[in-house]
């Protein structure tokens, strides 16, 4: 059984993963802005603070293990990270991939477009293997998952450049994929491509497909039998969206068909997002009733559980099928 490896630099037995968040984000911040522009990001020392502190309250709800899905594309910075996670009680994995609703960097389609006339062909293969088998510039820390983003452009031609490269480093690697979705038909477009590359997709973690409209499961249950496992990880917006009740009922209505080994439950939020100024969670501007990272075990759970989704379909989602999917890396390439 191969060990997954943190953001404080060590590596943990997929064993004490325990009750694990697969979708959500630390910071996420407009790439640049914080460095140009410091004040739209505000004192890093004191987000950092915030951060250790946050993850305590959310320990104290039991959660053990958080993956940060923030990667290159929006404001990834793996040393801030180390310096949470070395003061967390909760582990903390991170993520390599590059996240865009459309375009990739100029710098990679002048690449491709002169081909043989660069020397340098390093592209998005190259970084994502080696921030999983070296690690992430001189932090130490290897990702422990690719991250790949289809939105409401749909694929595009750079989202379906990333969609084939984070399929080619998966099966080289054997590291598993995660992926931003803007609901189950943006999902089936992601497995459509990732099988047309040979992925298996019982490696595959597809996220926000509870943010798909309406109130059936319909679509959902396409991308489930392909052997995906869908995410349930959108509170952060329910109430804005106005469907909170439609998202656990497609919960509890999935859980009585036997698919509880399929799902995941996260919350997507971040503890700062400069994009999205009602996610600062600074002390007294908290738009939300519960503390970052702590809803779902607070407050989803114990709905689920009023609504007789079982304790072991509860620990399916929220144990075993984060461990299954981490530990599949151990499978090695293929």
């Amino acid at each position: 059984m191969r060990r997954i490896p943190t953001a404080r630099g060590d590596e943990i037995d997929p064993q004490d993963l325990g009750f694990t968040l697969m979708a959500e984000n630390i910071f996420s911040v407009t790439p640049d802005l914080d460095i140009n522009w410091p004040d739209m990001y505000g004192d890093s020392d004191q987000r950092i603070i915030d951060a250790i502190m946050a993850l305590r309250v959310a320990k104290q709800a039991g959660v053990d293990t958080l993956v940060d899905r923030t990667v290159a594309g929006i404001g990834r910075n793996v040393s801030r990270i180390k310096r949470i996670a070395l003061h967390s009680p909760v582990n903390i994995l991170v993520a390599t991939g590059f996240y865009t609703w459309r375009d990739v960097p100029f710098r990679l389609i002048f690449q491709k477009d002169l081909g043989d006339l660069l020397q340098d062909k390093r592209g998005f293969e190259y970084y994502f293997q080696r921030d999983i088998e070296e690690g992430i510039g001189d932090t130490g820390v290897r990702a422990a998952v690719l991250k790949v983003a289809t939105d409401r452009y749909g694929v595009t031609e750079g989202v379906e450049m990333l969609l084939r490269t984070t399929a080619k480093v998966h099966r080289r690697t054997g590291v598993p994929i995660s992926t931003h979705t803007n609901g189950a038909q943006t999902a089936l477009a992601q497995c459509k491509i990732f099988q047309e590359e040979g992925v298996d997709l019982s490696r595959v973690y597809l996220g926000h497909v509870d943010s798909t409209p309406g109130d059936g499961i319909e679509e959902m249950l396409e991308v489930i039998k392909l052997g995906a496992t869908v995410s349930f990880d959108m509170l952060s917006s329910a109430d804005l969206m106005g469907n909170r009740e439609s998202r656990i009922k497609r919960i509890v209505e999935l859980c009585s068909l036997g698919y509880a080994g399929r799902l995941g439950l996260s919350h997507e939020v971040a503890l700062f997002a400069d994009h999205v100024p009602a996610l600062d969670f600074e002390a007294g501007q908290r738009y939300a009733k519960f503390a970052p990272w702590t809803e779902v075990s607070l407050d989803l759970i114990p709905k689920l559980r009023e609504r007789g989704v079982t304790e072991d379909q509860i620990v399916q989602m929220t144990v075993r099928n984060p461990q299954r999917i981490l530990e599949s890396t151990a499978l090695g390439s293929y």
